[in-house]
């Protein structure tokens, strides 16, 4: 087996940065931010890689994921085999990729990750992987950080790390605002660096909600991604764009989720009320009781955009 490996090394032991646009904010807080997306490759060997892989990563994530099932006939980026974890979108490939591996998880998985160390260690150390995607992100839940704001920063140059302002570009709700949110983005995913500021309270459904998220995307494309962001991901946040000094106050993985819980629901029962609410009257009428309406109306299962809050535990309030 060649033992050359098989990706350059990240900086959580101190290496040089590829790229100063890497550079983690010297001071920065590493708790102020969260991670929301992991892709990760690894170089397999042995005679069962895929049950290896299952066996030592349900052990660093205490299971959290569940089973892994395959997706018959049906690749992922390139690779011809994949699976797919019971928690999140999250899916191991193998097969044709230079006898490589890849896993990938979005946010939902994430949140499901209990020890981001153990994670680091795995990957890092066990499998001697690289990180291809990473996405780190912040809440603002009383807007002071808003769109707005982040356009005129951009049009002052505080995006500007080069001598020259990175690309620019608009999305959403902008010529004539219905409350569906707008999105800046700011950099360019093809060149592995894409900043996106939208209004992520608009975006679940609240129209007069004041929430701003600020998410850095970066791709291994001419960088390396340190491990580190996934340690202190807050430092890297900051330090990814002049713009984002500000990036100092803790952020909770679990107060986001409470929030998109709380406006989740709220939009789930307004729009509940506006379609079955005159039939509801009717049952009432008809059915002598709400526990009798209840129980006709009733079937298993929860909504979609409530099932990762319900599997958690996690239930809260909205940002009225």
């Amino acid at each position: 087996m060649n033992s050359k490996p098989s990706a350059p090394r990240g900086v959580i032991r101190g290496e040089t940065l590829s790229s100063e646009e890497n550079s983690p904010c010297i001071d920065g807080n590493p708790h102020a931010a969260f991670t929301d997306w992991v892709n990760a490759t690894y170089r397999v060997s042995g005679s069962d890689p895929v049950g290896h892989f299952f066996e030592v990563f349900s052990k660093a994530t205490r299971a959290a994921f569940g089973v892994m099932r395959e997706r018959p006939g049906r690749g992922l980026h390139g690779y011809t085999q994949s699976f797919e974890f019971e928690q999140g979108k999250t899916f191991y490939a193998i097969g044709g990729q230079n006898g490589t591996a890849l896993f990938s998880t979005d946010s939902a998985g994430c949140a499901f990750i209990p020890d981001w160390l153990a994670f680091v260690e795995l990957f890092r150390d066990q499998l001697d992987g690289r990180l291809t995607r990473w996405d780190g992100a912040t809440d603002d839940f009383d807007g002071i950080h808003s769109v707005d704001n982040a356009v005129a920063l951009y049009q002052h140059g505080v995006f500007n790390a080069r001598g020259r302002n990175p690309k620019h570009g608009v999305g959403g709700d902008w010529i004539d605002p219905q409350g569906s949110g707008r999105t800046f983005y700011v950099g360019n995913r093809e060149n592995g660096k894409l900043m996106r500021i939208y209004e992520k309270g608009k975006q679940l459904g609240q129209a007069d909600s004041p929430w701003v998220r600020w998410e850095l995307e970066l791709h291994n494309k001419d960088r390396v991604i340190p491990w580190e962001v996934l340690l202190e991901p807050g430092r890297y946040l900051a330090g990814s764009y002049p713009a984002l000094a500000w990036v100092q106050d803790d952020a909770s993985r679990i107060a986001t989720l409470r929030r998109t819980d709380g406006i989740s629901y709220d939009q789930l029962i307004r729009h509940g009320r506006m379609t079955y609410g005159p039939l509801i009257n009717t049952m009432m009428d008809r059915e002598g009781s709400a526990e009798a309406v209840v129980a006709r109306l009733r079937r298993p299962g929860v909504p979609k955009r409530l099932a990762l809050t319900e599997k958690l535990g996690i239930r809260g309030e909205d940002d009225k």
